[in-house]
């Protein structure tokens, strides 16, 4: 693991810490906050925090280590997109739908969380792309 992997690494944490805040703690909130049978409310817990952090660092990690292996010569956005488009599929997909699936929330709140994750995790492999296009 070279210095351009830890790159790569903070890069998509980064990507996946700010999209995720925007996606779920800005655009979503008001739905899960009509939700609290369901999703936890908004207060702090430092120690599901951590897990958060933990969570998204393993996901940047698995992924970087993953692209390096189908990385071609080729420009970086469209090996990015490629790359992210492919892991939404699967994970984010699969994962929300079979929430949706599994827990009582409303159809249009899945479609948003598969679309925000999908987005998210999109501009994480496009980051991950772009540093090791450098």
């Amino acid at each position: 693991m070279d210095s351009k992997f830890w790159v790569a690494v903070a890069a998509a944490f980064v990507t996946s810490f700010v999209l995720s805040f925007i996606a779920h703690g800005l655009i979503l909130a008001g739905d899960y906050n009509e939700l609290l049978a369901v999703y936890r409310g908004p207060q702090l817990r430092p120690g599901l925090f951590a897990l958060l952090l933990l969570a998204q660092l393993i996901m940047a990690a698995a992924m970087v280590a993953i692209y390096r292996y189908g990385r071609e010569e080729r420009p970086f956005l469209g090996q990015g997109l490629r790359f992210g488009l492919l892991a939404a599929g699967l994970s984010v997909i699969p994962c929300y739908l079979i929430g949706y699936v599994v827990t009582n929330i409303p159809v249009w709140l899945a479609i948003k969380q598969i679309v925000l994750e999908t987005i998210k995790v999109v501009s994480m492999a496009v980051a991950v792309a772009w540093v090791h296009s450098r």
